[in-house]
């Protein structure tokens, strides 16, 4: 693949600004927490992450009463539990109300129970629903907030749509200020961009079928390659993608308003040549390792055709 570079390095002290600067809310999991999550279904010896590789992230947060917790807490893989804190503390600081976030090992796993519930939440070791597949949840690298708000839809071989959880239903029209009615709040569409520039920037809402209101993730791709690294190599990773993403959208803000920014594992692919990182990891992983060492240059493949 031919592509022209722009001979321009990410200035360090755009890249380090980007660092979430506390770390005291992220923790790693006791042995107690690990044998409640396994007693509980939420994580087993095949998952593809295990306890030493995931983290609690703790926090503040405002409910829909305008009340204030200290309780919100949510477990994510470690490489990203830095931005995880940081998502959470931007949104407090927004005043998004969020109905509350607790792991899902107090659902006993049960996805339709957490969502019943309105519950903000993360890891669960579990398939996409009617596939084989793991679910992107099953890494530690995929959040549900405000299911209620932001309802899973689903839709028959007639069009007829069906809503999870079931009153998420009352918010199918995603305008959030009506005429003669209430404002709502909550939903996802206010904070698309604070999850994307901590690098979570694949968003449910994009989906056509289902539509998934309430789940940002990172790519499967990245899932794969991310529990596939040692630790270290995988926070590396992360913080380059974020900071490619982050230069990108200074470089390129009509691609990044449009939703139209490629992102770091494209730039990776196109610089090894690669079409999936993650299978090229797996062949020859000092590859990839040299590559994400490699400073980070600038080019127009930040733009997606």
């Amino acid at each position: 693949m031919s592509t022209h570079w722009f001979k321009i390095l990410i200035p360090a002290i755009i890249c380090n600004s980007l660092l979430p600067v506390s770390a005291e809310n992220i923790t790693e999991l006791s042995g107690k927490d690990c044998r409640a999550m396994t007693n509980a279904g939420v994580i087993s010896a095949a998952a593809p992450v295990q306890c030493d590789r995931l983290r609690q992230v703790r926090f503040d947060y405002i409910d829909f009463q305008g009340r204030q917790h200290n309780n919100g807490s949510i477990i994510v893989m470690d490489a990203v539990s830095p931005y995880i804190t940081a998502i959470f503390d931007r949104l407090y600081t927004l005043k998004f109300p969020i109905n509350k976030a607790q792991p899902i090992r107090h659902y006993e796993g049960d996805d339709g129970l957490s969502m019943a519930e309105n519950n903000t939440s993360a890891f669960n070791y579990r398939p996409i629903k009617g596939k084989r597949s793991l679910s992107i949840h099953a890494y530690g690298l995929a959040i549900d907030i405000n299911p209620k708000q932001n309802p899973f839809v689903e839709f028959d071989e007639h069009g007829s749509a069906s809503f999870k959880p079931e009153d998420g239903a009352k918010y199918a029209n995603r305008i959030q200020f009506r005429y003669g009615k209430d404002q709502r709040q909550g939903f996802a569409e206010d904070v698309v961009a604070t999850f994307a520039d901590n690098g979570f920037l694949y968003w449910g809402g994009f989906w056509n079928t289902p539509i998934d209101y309430q789940h940002f993730q990172v790519s499967r791709n990245m899932a794969n390659l991310m529990s596939a690294m040692p630790a270290d190599h995988a926070s590396q990773f992360f913080d380059n993608y974020v900071r490619w993403y982050q230069s990108c959208k200074i470089r390129y803000p009509t691609a990044y308003a449009q939703h139209k920014v490629n992102d770091y594992v494209h730039y990776l692919e196109s610089m090894l040549n690669s079409k999936s990182l993650s299978k090229t990891f797996t062949r020859s992983p000092e590859k990839v390792i040299a590559a994400i060492q490699q400073p980070l240059q600038i080019s127009t493949i930040c733009v997606r055709d």
